[in-house]
């Protein structure tokens, strides 16, 4: 049984994956030794990230019906890990550089 499976979209998905993959990275330092990696700028890149591969995999889905193929079970578990990091992104940055609140109050 010769079967065609749809992969056209798995290098797009490998890039997502990738940026998503550095800026957990970036996430994990340190707010003094990463001054150009805002909240703002984990969290657009998080959801923009997720809205795309989301976009992608519908997409993907929408053309496996039209031709009758099989889909790559590869390219879902990209998708997954798409959706994983791009929550845990900006929960990672909050934990790792979360500031301790100072108090007005001196009790000497």
């Amino acid at each position: 049984m010769d079967m065609e499976i749809f992969t056209q979209f798995r290098l797009v998905f490998g890039l997502i994956l990738a940026v998503l993959l550095v800026f957990t990275l970036l996430s994990l330092l340190p707010k003094s030794q990463s001054t150009s990696v805002t909240f703002f700028s984990v969290l657009s890149i998080s959801l923009s990230h997720l809205i795309i591969g989301t976009a992608l995999i519908i997409v993907e889905n929408t053309f496996l019906e039209d031709f009758t193929l099989d889909g790559d079970s590869l390219t879902f578990y990209m998708y997954l890990g798409i959706v994983g990091l791009a929550v845990l992104n900006p929960i990672i940055y909050k934990l790792r550089n979360k500031r301790r609140q100072r108090s007005t109050y001196s009790f000497r």
